[in-house]
């Protein structure tokens, strides 16, 4: 019955309220689906003739990329290729707030785009425009993606997170939208037993199969259910955003659900999207083009990312805030694309000491994981000073693992480094319902 329900979706009722709102993702749903067969090869003439248009509109539609080009001695045919964009340096978000009406193009009139905020949780927020073509492409590629787990378009969903996930207040056009794919939006900025037993009660009388939200909310949420012993293996798979998902998140969540749990990196800001297929294995939107400078291992850095869609708010090699490990190559003939094989969360989710050792809230998870810890924290205090904070399972954590958790972080913060263990009962989520890991300055946890 999903089936057929997912047909008519994709084929009457998406194309006709798409073009009430403006969007195109049921075209893009189909060219995806044709690009996944083709050869790395044939995506990578077709993502190169992409890019070159794209340059060429950057060029001489927007007074800042006239400005730069011109300023290096470039013209828009020097960028063929990925390869080429070498050539350009990273925009990041000072830049765009310094320059965001250099970046508007003087053509926008001829694209539906939607105004866009980043939420500041690298330093201050950021406006930028998306237009509507790449927000077609990023709902189907999140359709594609999740039909791999079984999920079928229209099949009922629960979105956990914030407004980052769901319009508070959306208009009756996009109401009507999500009632046809049947969403059903559930605030997690602040997870009360209460709220937890209201959603529970929801899902079970709504008869909904998925979950979908930040990893935190996710896990909290997945928690309670453990907890109070609350049989909700109707739940068919998980998908978690916006948050690193811990191992331990993962496997509190497949062991409640008995179900898959899928990682799916995404930044609406840079248009790009990596869904993963496999564990160690996210694959890239064909839109955009991925690189990573500042290295601190081999292709492990910040990511860059290139949308050749967004021609309502051209950036070229936009440097988001996230640090990622590409993978070298074409991913094992598995995937025709580009493949993220960690992501390692915010820029502020690394941290450089001043001993040159870098360090990573995803590395430091995968140590907690052999612990009977529930949640952490890193505070870094001065250049070789760090806080732990600890949330232990009660009657399960020991003096003895306290000893091993500071020998074996000490292993990797070197031994000219201090640090302090402190115990707390919960940790709160930030204003947005999202969970920080790392804090690099003194004073960031009260942000």
């Amino acid at each position: 019955m999903s089936k057929i329900k997912e047909k008519l979706l994709l084929k009457v009722f998406l194309p006709i309220s798409e073009r009430v709102i403006g969007t195109n993702a049921h075209t893009w749903y189909r060219q995806i689906s044709l690009m996944s067969n083709w050869s790395a090869d044939q995506l990578a003439d077709w993502q190169k003739a992409q890019l070159q248009e794209f340059v060429k509109h950057a060029y001489y539609h927007t007074i800042y990329y006239k400005n730069l080009f011109d300023s290096l001695g470039l013209n828009p045919s020097d960028i063929q290729s990925a390869e080429d964009l070498k050539k350009l340096p990273v925009i990041n978000k000072a830049i765009i707030n310094a320059h965001y009406d250099e970046l508007i193009p003087d053509n926008l009139q001829q694209f539906k785009y939607r105004k866009g905020k980043t939420g500041g949780t690298t330093g201050e927020p950021m406006l930028y425009l998306c237009d509507e073509n790449t927000w077609g492409y990023v709902t189907a590629a999140k359709i594609f993606h999740w039909k791999r787990v079984g999920y079928h378009y229209g099949d009922k969903f629960a979105a956990m997170g914030s407004s980052s996930l769901f319009s508070q207040k959306p208009p009756l056009v996009r109401r009507i939208y999500d009632k046809l794919r049947n969403e059903y939006p559930m605030n997690a900025v602040n997870l009360t037993d209460e709220l937890c037993q209201q959603y529970v009660e929801t899902i079970k009388r709504e008869g909904i199969h998925y979950l979908y939200g930040y990893a935190a909310a996710l896990f909290t949420f997945t928690k309670y259910v453990k907890d109070k012993g609350i049989d909700l293996t109707q739940i068919k798979a998980v998908f978690s955003t916006s948050e690193n998902l811990t191992d331990y998140y993962r496997k509190t969540m497949e062991e409640t659900y008995c179900c898959k749990v899928m990682d799916c990196y995404g930044a609406r800001d840079a248009g790009i999207t990596a869904y993963e297929s496999a564990r160690g294995v996210y694959q890239v939107g064909y839109n955009a083009i991925a690189e990573v400078v500042d290295e601190i291992e081999p292709n492990t850095g910040s990511l860059l990312s290139t949308n050749f869609l967004n021609y309502s708010f051209p950036l070229i090699r936009y440097q988001l805030g996230d640090e990622v490990e590409l993978a070298s190559s074409v991913y094992d003939n598995e995937y025709n694309g580009q493949v993220i094989k960690r992501v390692m969360g915010r820029t502020s989710d690394v941290m450089r000491l001043g001993n040159g050792h870098h360090l990573t809230a995803t590395g430091f998870s995968m140590i907690m994981k052999e612990f009977d810890v529930v949640a952490f924290d890193f505070q870094k205090l001065g250049d070789l000073k760090l806080l732990l904070r600890i949330q232990p399972v009660p009657d399960k954590y020991t003096k003895d693992q306290e000893d091993k958790i500071k020998k074996t972080f000490l292993k990797y913060l070197g031994e000219d480094c201090s640090l302090d263990i402190e115990y707390v009962e919960k940790f709160e989520p930030l204003k947005n319902g999202k969970r920080r890991y790392f804090y690099n300055e003194i004073g960031e946890q009260k942000a």
